[in-house]
Order: structure tokens, then C-alpha cells, then sequence
């Protein structure tokens, strides 16, 4: 199971990446950098602390 959340932290991680050099992500509607600056980063970091906790998880 260990492997499973291995992958779906680094496609987070990758979707972070994504976000941050395309200036938008999407939450329920797509976020844009230039016109929601604060939503567009408390999301990205959202999904890159999930991504990272991912790599930290305790069950096998």
C-alpha cells in the first residue's frame, strides 16, 4: 500500500508543479494567479502539503 501513496504524492506533487508554471489551478473552478492571487497559493499549497504528507504516511 506504501507504493500507492508513493505514486499519488508524486502526481500531487506534479500537479503542484503543474499549477505553479501554468498560473492556474483548479478547485471547483479554475484559479487564476493574476486575478485570485491569494486563493490561487492557499490552494496550491493545499495540494502540495498533501502531496508531501503522502510520502509520510504510517500505514503499510
Amino acid at each position: 500500500m506504501r507504493s500507492f501513496w508513493f505514486t499519488v504524492g508524486v502526481l500531487l506533487l506534479g500537479w503542484v508543479a503543474w499549477d505553479i508554471y501554468a498560473g492556474y489551478t483548479l478547485l471547483w473552478d479554475f484559479v487564476y494567479r493574476d486575478v485570485q492571487p491569494g486563493l490561487y497559493w492557499i490552494c496550491v499549497t493545499v495540494w502540495g502539503v498533501l502531496g508531501i504528507s503522502c510520502f509520510f504516511s504510517w500505514g503499510d
